[in-house]
C-alpha cells in the first residue's frame, strides 16, 4: 500500500507542476512519432527531479506514464468523434491484489450487460462475481450505458472478490444477502408502528427511545433503506467493504425515492453518505472515486442540519456531543484524503490535523473499558460511555445506566400508549383501562366482550360484569354502533374497497358487521381484515366474527392458515434482520480508532 500511495503522490505532484506550467506532454516537443523519449521530456524530468528532490529516473518514468495516458485519451476522443465508440477506464479492485486498470470500448447505446460481460472476460471471472460502479451507482445490465450517464472517458470501479472457494461462495451470497435484507425489511415495513397478531415487529425511534411516526407513502422506502444501511454497517465492522458498498448504495437508492422532510432533521442520511465514502477508503479507491467528494459534501451539510451549528441542537437533546465527534473526525479524515488526491495539499494537511485533534479527544483507557465491561456493559457501550464522561469510568457507569433507564421508560410509555390506542375509549371519552380488561378476562369473560363492556361502563368493572351477565344485548348494540377507537379522522365510506367487502360477505360475514368493524378501524382495511379473522380480538366476540355458512367457514379456515404462514414469514424476517444488524443503539458511533490512526500515519508521512 505504501509504495502504491507514494507513486500516486508523485503523479499528483507532477500533474500539479504540468498544469501550473501549462505543459502538454502529448504535443511536441515532448512527444514524437517514435518510442524514443524526447530530449525535451528528459530535460523536464531533470528539472522536476531537482525541484522535488527526487531521483531523476523515477521522475522520468512517471512523466512517461502520464504522457502515454494523455496520448491514449486524445486518441480515444478522436475515435469517439469518428466512430461513436466510447472508451472507459476501469479500476479493478480485488482483495489481496493490487488494483489494476482496464480499457474497454463500447457504444453508449450498448446495454450495461455488454460492458459487464467485457470486463468479466478481460479479468477472467464469471459475470455473477462482478459489480461495476459509476458515480456511486451500480451499473444495471438492462439499461443502456447512455441511460446510466456513462460518457466517453468515464472512470469506473469494478469490485471483484477472491477466487478461493470460500470467497467465491461469499460473493455468490452477496446479492442474496442484499436481496434478503431488502425483502425482509419490505415485509416488516408493512407493520411499522402497528400490531400484527399482538406483536409489534418494527418501529423507528429517535435517540431518546421515542417512537417516530412515518408517513405511510414513504414508510417502505425509509424502512428498507434503514435496514440495508444497518446491514451495510455490519459488513463494515467485518471489513467486508465490497459487500458493504453494495448494500449501502442500494440503501442510498431507497432513500433517494423518499422525499420526506424527516431526512432533513435526522442524521441517518448524512451518516450513510459518510459510510459510503468510508467504503471507498477501505477499498483504496477514495482518490479515484469522484463520487467520494460529492458524498462528503452531502454528509457535512446533513450533519450540520441535524446537529446544528457547533452541535448546539445535539447538546440540547443529549447534553453532550462527545461521541458524535467520531463522525466529524471521520469526515475531516476522508476530506483530507480526497484533498490530497486532488493535489490540494495545504487543505489536506489542515483537514488531517483537524482529524487528528478530534481523534486524540476520543482516545479511552482500555483498563477503564475493562472495568465497565466487568459491570455488564458491552465494549461498545463502555467506549461510548467513557468518551461521554471525559474518561471517568464511575461517571460513565452512571450515565450509561441513566441512558438505559431513559430509553426503557420511553419504550414502556410507547407500549402503554399503543395498548390504550388498541383498546379505544369509553363512552365518556376516557381510555379503556387495561387492568380492568385483565380483571374481566381472569373472571372468564371473552376479551372482546370485556373491552366493549368496559367502554359502556366507563371503566367500572362491577358495571361491566353486570352488563356481561345480564345485558348482553347492549354489547351487540355497541358493535353495531361502531364505538370510537379514539381517532376522529375517518376515511369517507366511498374509499372502502367494495370488492373486499363483497368478498368478506361471500365468506359468511354479515355485511353490517363488516361495515361496523371498518368504522371501528377508521376504515383501515388491513386492520379490519385482521380483526375479522382473529381468534381473539380486542373488538369482537367469540362468535361474532365467525361466518354463518359452511363454505364461509372453509374460506375462513384457509385465510387463517395463510395468516399464520405470513406471521411465520414475519418472524423469520425479524430473526434474519436481528442477526445481521447491530444490537447497541449507538453502535454506529463506536470505533477502535485503529484504522483512522493508520490512514493518518500514511497520508501525513507524504505531507
Amino acid at each position: 500500500m505504501e509504495t502504491t500511495l507514494q507513486h500516486e503522490d508523485l503523479l499528483i505532484k507532477l500533474r500539479g507542476k504540468l498544469n501550473d506550467g501549462k505543459i502538454k506532454l502529448w504535443e511536441p516537443p515532448f512527444s514524437n512519432s517514435s518510442d524514443v523519449l524526447s530530449e525535451s521530456l528528459q530535460e523536464l524530468a531533470k528539472k522536476y527531479a531537482v525541484d522535488l528532490s527526487l531521483d531523476q529516473e523515477m521522475v522520468l518514468n512517471a512523466l512517461r506514464e502520464l504522457q502515454l495516458h494523455s496520448m491514449e485519451r486524445v486518441k480515444a476522443n478522436d475515435e469517439f468523434k469518428e466512430t461513436g465508440l466510447a472508451t472507459f477506464r476501469i479500476k479493478v479492485t480485488a482483495p489481496k491484489e493490487k488494483p489494476g486498470m482496464l480499457k474497454i470500448q463500447k457504444m453508449l447505446t450498448s446495454p450495461g450487460s455488454d460492458l459487464i460481460s467485457a470486463v468479466a472476460t478481460e479479468v477472467g471471472i464469471e459475470e455473477s462475481r462482478l459489480k461495476i460502479i459509476c458515480n456511486g451507482k451500480i451499473i444495471k445490465p438492462n439499461l443502456s450505458l447512455m441511460e446510466q450517464n456513462l460518457k466517453n472517458g468515464t472512470l469506473l470501479m469494478a469490485l471483484v472478490l477472491d477466487t478461493t472457494p470460500e470467497e467465491v461462495r461469499k460473493e455468490e451470497d452477496m446479492y442474496n444477502q442484499m436481496k434478503t435484507t431488502r425483502d425482509d425489511a419490505t415485509l416488516l415495513s408493512e407493520y411499522v408502528n402497528k400490531v400484527a397478531d399482538g406483536d409489534e415487529y418494527i418501529k423507528l425511534e429517535d435517540q431518546s427511545g421515542k417512537t417516530v411516526e412515518l408517513p405511510k407513502a414513504e414508510r417502505k422506502s425509509l424502512l428498507v433503506g434503514l435496514a440495508l444501511h444497518e446491514r451495510g454497517r455490519a459488513a463494515i465492522k467485518q471489513k467486508d467493504y465490497s459487500l458493504a458498498l453494495i448494500l449501502l448504495l442500494e440503501a442510498d437508492r431507497q432513500f433517494s425515492e423518499c422525499r420526506s422532510s424527516l431526512l432533513q432533521t435526522v442524521d441517518n442520511w448524512g451518516i450513510l453518505q459518510l459510510d459510503i465514502a468510508w467504503c471507498y477508503a477501505g477499498l483504496r479507491s477514495v482518490g479515484g472515486a469522484a463520487d467520494a467528494a460529492r458524498r462528503l459534501e452531502a454528509a457535512e451539510r446533513a450533519l450540520s442540519n441535524s446537529y446544528g451549528r457547533d452541535q448546539q441542537r445535539l447538546l440540547q437533546v443529549k447534553g453532550t456531543a462527545a461521541n458524535e465527534r467520531v463522525l466529524l473526525m471521520r469526515l475531516y479524515l476522508l476530506q483530507g484524503i480526497v484533498a490530497f488526491h486532488q493535489n490540494r495539499r495545504a487543505e489536506a494537511r489542515s483537514l488531517l490535523e483537524k482529524a487528528e485533534s478530534e481523534l486524540n479527544t476520543l482516545r479511552v483507557d482500555e483498563e477503564a473499558v475493562g472495568r465497565l465491561m466487568e459491570l455488564g456493559w458491552s465494549r461498545t457501550q463502555a467506549r461510548l460511555g467513557l468518551r461521554g464522561a471525559a474518561g471517568d469510568p464511575d461517571r460513565a457507569h452512571l450515565q450509561l445506566a441513566a441512558l438505559a433507564e431513559q430509553r426503557a421508560q420511553a419504550r414502556e410509555r410507547h407500549r402503554r400508549e399503543r395498548q390504550l390506542r388498541l383498546l379505544g375509549e369509553c363512552a365518556d371519552g376516557t381510555p379503556v383501562d387495561p387492568s380492568g380488561v385483565r380483571s374481566l378476562v381472569e373472571m372468564g369473560f371473552p376479551r372482546g366482550r370485556a373491552v366493549r363492556a368496559l367502554r359502556l361502563a366507563n371503566n367500572s368493572v362491577a358495571d361491566a360484569v353486570t352488563t356481561l351477565q345480564q345485558r348482553v344485548e347492549l354489547l351487540e348494540d355497541a358493535l353495531g354502533s361502531g364505538s370510537s377507537t379514539g381517532s376522529s379522522e375517518e376515511a369517507p365510506p366511498a374509499q372502502i374497497d367494495q370488492k373486499l367487502v363483497a368478498e368478506l360477505e361471500s365468506m359468511g360475514y354479515n355485511i353490517e358487521e363488516v361495515k361496523a368493524v371498518l368504522k371501528m378501524c377508521n376504515y383501515h382495511v388491513e386492520t379490519a381484515v385482521e380483526m375479522l379473522m382473529a381468534k381473539e380480538d380486542p373488538f369482537s366476540d367469540d362468535d361474532a366474527a365467525k361466518p354463518s355458512t359452511s363454505s364461509g367457514g372453509a374460506a375462513r379456515s384457509k385465510l387463517k392458515q395463510e395468516r399464520e404462514i405470513k406471521r411465520k414469514e414475519r418472524d423469520l424476517a425479524l430473526q434474519r434482520l436481528s442477526k445481521a444488524i447491530r444490537t447497541d443503539e449507538d453502535d454506529y458511533l463506536d470505533t477502535s480508532l485503529l484504522e483512522e490512526e493508520q490512514y493518518l500515519a500514511e497520508y501525513k508521512s507524504l505531507l
